[in-house]
């Protein structure tokens, strides 16, 4: 739900007779968002991909965590790895690995080595008229379910029912320009749009999974699912043991083998998942050989961890991937609901206590940068002074927005890295003092004597030796703060409820931001448990924008928009902007191999095989 389009650059595009509501209609095998697929009609299979690697072998992976449920699509429950999203969870909550699933699929297929494409899958074409008021996708006639149950456009219109309805808050809000859908026969499947202005709709409706209809009847699809899925991927849901292991097994009679989209990939006959509470256990699992691969998300670990004798005989490979993806937002989300935090001078005081440059010279070996956009890595961060289009976009708030916005270019202070840099914290406890606070006796307290406190929640006790840094120059502030450490289910429950007060959080990167922000940033959300805007972020300057983003007709329009956005949302100091890198590391038992050219992604473990 993260990809837009803006025009009908596709190869081999079939302009049809086929005239609807009096409009022509264009008909295509591969969707674009900007300028045309790298794939032209009728190849053969995707060029980063060996069409000759062999199929067998196991794959064993490791997940701190736990899971509960093999529905992935609702609120309640944790779903599975690997049923729907890859196997592998790498750094910054990039994926190595089909961004679907491998149990259900969708319409569309992405390539990993591609911004915004989708290329058709379950569906051989998808076909729209000029005004953009619906969108008819052809599905394929061999496309069929793991009982061999034909795909149907039934089956498509029932997921998006079913989604919509039932499914997590983030369906709505990415939904919210469809009108209806009907199926026009067993293999066409009809979506109307409301306005036809959010160009992002035909990769949005091409990625949702489809599921079948006839294995759901009877089920409570609200209710966490025990029961071992049915899908049409690849693999299929072999054995598990909720909350332990779970084990996927390739089916030899996948329907898609011999799909151009599907020809090189998926090689591993077994995957097995293994779950555990503690990082510490599972990278004891993996130099014992128990575990395969792994990706190092610690600066530290993968500085100083890895040198045992597996690594040093040459045992175990250790790489670092360029990738070139949108790297999104890492850093402290503070949740302005809270009343502490709702004065802006507030956030902004604990972004400049936190000491980036000490940490990453001491606990991050120098490997990351600060992260100063919410699109990072991207044409789409805002830089230097508003432009003129942004400014367009920005002058009927110009009341309700910082003066600072329109006249300073966005900057984070710059310590001196000695982890007592005495000159930023008192501008920090300047802004605090403007916002009402005063020191009394050492404590940081407002008019009536209360001290500031709050609490840092962690879903993993790796990350207190970050956090603890900043927990101390924060009480330098005379600020009271404590670190709460849960485990990743509970987590994820008082996340969705909003129950915390800071936390450490990742706002993913996107090439082409679309209707998720809806989910990430508007007002609506705000209030909807569930959603994406932790931050709780109810800004009609904000609201304004997202919908500017969504309905930008050209990439000029679209950059002035989310640049003025990414304005918007860096001044309001939503979150303490943190770290970000643009390569992933990886550690694996050299008993694999992959494509030798790199991917835009970096990695994608579908494109993998186990050697002889």
């Amino acid at each position: 739900m993260r990809r837009r389009e803006f025009g009908l650059g596709v190869a081999g595009l079939v302009v049809a007779a086929r005239a609807r509501a009096g409009a022509a209609t264009v008909s295509m095998p591969a969707y674009a968002v900007l300028g045309a697929p790298a794939m032209p009609a009728g190849f053969m299979h995707f060029p980063f991909v060996d069409p000759t690697a062999p199929k067998g072998g196991v794959l064993r992976l490791s997940y701190v965590g736990t899971y509960d449920s093999f529905n992935p699509f609702i609120l309640r429950g944790t779903a599975a790895l690997g049923v729907v999203g890859p196997w592998l969870i790498l750094p910054g909550g990039a994926g190595a690995g089909s961004s679907v699933g491998h149990v259900w699929e969708s319409l569309l297929t992405p390539s990993p080595n591609e911004a915004a494409v989708g290329y058709g899958h379950i569906a051989a074409s998808l076909e729209m008229p000029q005004d953009r008021r619906w969108i008819a996708f052809d599905l394929r006639p061999q496309a069929a379910f793991s009982d061999a149950t034909p795909i149907t456009a039934a089956d498509v219109a029932f997921s998006y029912h079913t989604l919509l309805e039932k499914g997590l808050p983030g369906y709505a809000a990415a939904l919210h320009d469809v009108a209806g859908v009907h199926a026009e026969g067993a293999q066409r499947v009809v979506f109307t749009l409301k306005s036809g202005r959010d160009r992002q709709l035909p990769l949005t409706l091409g990625s949702l999974p489809v599921l079948p209809s006839h294995w759901f009847a009877g089920r409570d699809f609200t209710l966490p699912m025990e029961d071992m899925p049915l899908g049409s991927g690849p693999y299929r849901v072999t054995a598990a043991s909720l909350g332990h292991s779970i084990t996927f097994t390739r089916n030899p009679a996948w329907w898609a083998r011999d799909l151009p989209t599907a020809v090189g990939t998926n090689n591993f006959d077994t995957v097995q998942i293994e779950y555990f509470r503690d990082s510490t256990v599972a990278m004891q699992a993996f130099k014992a050989g128990q575990i395969d691969i792994r990706a190092e998300n610690i600066a530290r670990v993968w500085a100083t961890g890895y040198d045992f004798p597996a690594v040093r005989q040459g045992k175990v490979i250790k790489q670092r991937f360029r990738h070139h993806l949108p790297t999104g937002m890492q850093g402290w989300a503070i949740n302005t609901r809270r009343g502490i935090f709702a004065d802006p001078r507030v956030r902004q005081a604990l972004a400049m206590a936190y000491d980036f440059e000490w940490e990453n010279k001491v606990l991050f070996y120098g490997q990351y940068q600060r992260t100063t956009s919410y699109f990072s890595n991207t044409d789409l961060a805002a830089t230097g002074l508003p432009e003129p289009g942004e400014l367009a976009l920005l002058e009927p708030f110009r009341a309700e927005l910082p003066p600072a916005l329109f006249t300073e270019p966005f900057t984070l202070p710059v310590s001196d890295a000695s982890g007592n840099d005495r000159p930023v914290l008192l501008a920090a406890l300047a802004l605090l003092q403007q916002a009402g606070w005063t020191v009394q006796h050492l404590k940081l307290a407002d008019a009536k004597g209360a001290q500031m406190g709050f609490e840092i929640l962690l879903p993993d006790p790796g990350y207190e030796r970050v956090a603890l840094p900043y927990v101390q120059n924060l009480r330098r502030l005379g600020i009271a703060v404590g670190l709460r450490v849960v485990d990743p289910a509970q987590y994820q429950h008082l996340m969705e409820d909003f129950e915390f007060d800071m936390t450490l959080w990742i706002v993913p990167g996107t090439d082409i931001p679309g209707a998720e922000l809806r989910d990430e940033w508007s007002s609506a959300a705000s209030r909807q448990p569930g959603s994406s805007n932790v931050m709780g972020a109810a800004d009609p300057a904000v609201d304004a924008l997202i919908e500017k983003v969504i309905e930008a007709a050209d990439p000029q329009s679209l950059r002035a928009a989310a640049r003025a956005l990414d304005r918007v949302l860096l001044w309001r100091w939503y979150m303490v902007p943190g770290w970000g890198s643009n390569s992933f590391d990886l550690a694996w038992w050299n008993r694999f191999a992959h494509p030798a050219a790199p991917i835009r992604e970096g990695i994608d473990l579908d494109l993998w095989w186990a050697k002889p």
